[in-house]
Parts: structure tokens; sequence; C-alpha cells
């Protein structure tokens, strides 16, 4: 599980990108690294290993596959999608067997995903510590949603306007988390608390690395300076949004560009 991996250095990462439907081989024998997986929301896809385990991952499932391990795979559904995969090194040896899990919170582990996919065919120093970076939040995030108590679905049903209106409104300078709890029909005290329960983090942590997703790609598509990237995330200073990007993502909007 994902807590095998907590206090595990993760050394280099060898792989980090999308790959996309018909891309993947169907057999692999002997890995030669640790890898995580995110399958897209259609994807249907059995795992056999020569071990005896089998994953039978479905859309949005996050799983496991083990250094040195064999398997066979089969598609079943979800034809024209893929996946993003990360592919590592630990500091030290670790048997860890298969495992998956679908997350609740699985926007912000595909964000995670995605940065280290935006940047990896540079093969810079940046791109290496981005993956890394990843992959350690892939490990945190997937550890919460292990040890995360059980909400019924109809929570989440619950705060689906204020979703709705955090997807549409995120780049806008000011969200009144207030206002989105409103739409539920609920306190922002319960509001929040659901959120969290949810999602893994606040709803401004959830803005902010909306937000910084938003900038990464706009930053590497390089059509804007800083400051339009800025304003386009809606902070109006740009100081305040250099600030949150570093923090975030481990480099100045700048040098990232």
């Amino acid at each position: 599980m994902f807590s095998d991996f907590l206090g595990v250095t993760v050394g280099k990462a060898h792989f980090a990108t999308y790959v996309p439907s018909g891309a993947g081989k169907a057999i692999h024998k002997n890995r030669p690294y640790h890898g995580f997986v995110l399958n897209d929301s259609a994807v249907e896809r059995k795992y056999y290993f020569e071990s005896g385990e089998i994953l039978h991952t479905k859309g949005d499932t996050l799983f496991y596959l083990p250094k040195g391990s064999s398997y066979r795979v089969e598609r079943i559904d979800g034809s024209d999608q893929g996946c993003y995969a990360i592919n590592f090194e630990c500091d030290i040896e670790i048997e860890v067997p298969p495992f998956m899990l679908t997350p609740r919170a699985v926007q912000g582990i595909r964000q995670s995903f995605r940065a280290a996919d935006r940047v990896w065919n540079t093969q810079n120093k940046a791109a290496f510590t981005i993956a890394q970076r990843s992959i350690c939040e892939i490990i945190l995030a997937g550890h919460e949603e292990e040890k995360r108590a059980y909400v019924p679905d109809s929570r989440a049903i619950q705060i689906a306007p204020a979703m709705e209106y955090i997807h549409s409104h995120f780049f806008e300078n000011e969200i009144r988390i207030s206002e989105a709890a409103a739409l539920c029909g609920m306190s922002e005290v319960y509001f929040r608390r659901i959120f969290r329960t949810l999602h893994g983090k606040s709803p401004k942590d959830y803005i902010i690395d909306m937000r910084m997703e938003r900038a990464s790609r706009l930053l590497f598509d390089g059509g804007f300076s800083v400051r339009e990237v800025a304003e386009l995330c809606g902070y109006y200073e740009e100081t305040h949004f250099s600030r949150e990007f570093k923090k975030r993502m481990g480099i100045s909007p700048a040098s990232y560009k």
C-alpha cells in the first residue's frame, strides 16, 4: 500500500508521461522500475501477474506496478483513452505487491501526473525535480485516500453545485467560499469539513492547485508573459502569483517558462 512508501526516498524518475490508447505493451517482463499509473475516466484494463495477483483497473483507478514484476495487460474498454504513468527508483530495496485504489480526490492526483508529463520531454534538471515531486505528491495523496474515513456518496452530490462553480470560476481573482457553501444550502464550516473529507484539502488549496495547473500549462506553452499568466490565473499581483507558484512547483515562473 502507499504507506509502504512513507519514509522511503524517491530516487531518479525514469519515465513520466501520458500513454495514449494502443501505445503500451501487452506483455511486460521483469519490470526495471517501480511505477504508478492513473487511468483515464473510461479506461478498463486487467493486469495478470506471474505471481498470481490480478488487478482489475477501471476509470480513474490509481495503481502500483512493482519493480521486477512480470505481467500481461488485457484491454477491456476505453479504447480511445489511455493513462498517465511514472516510473522511478527508491533509495532502498522494497518489496510491495501490486495494489490499486479509486481515489475520491482524483483531480489533485491527476494534476501531479500532468505536471511531470508536461516537462518530461525536456529532460532538464527541472523536469527530473518536478517528476520526483509529483511522485511524492502521489504517495502522500494515496496514503491520505487509504486512511480517509468513508463519506457517503450523497455528500459528493450535495456539494456538486459548489464544485461546478469552482471549476467554472477558479481563474477569477476572488472566489468566496461562503458563496460556494450557500450554493449547496449549508454553512461554510460544514461545507469546508465535507470538502476536506472528499478532496483531502481545503477549498482554498484546491483552487490554488487548479490555478497552478493552469499556470504551468500556459507557461510551458510559451505564448504568454509571466504577468499575463498571473492575470489569466486570477492574480492581480505578479509577485503574489510568483510566490505561490514557487511554493508549490519548487521553481519560479520565469525559470519554468
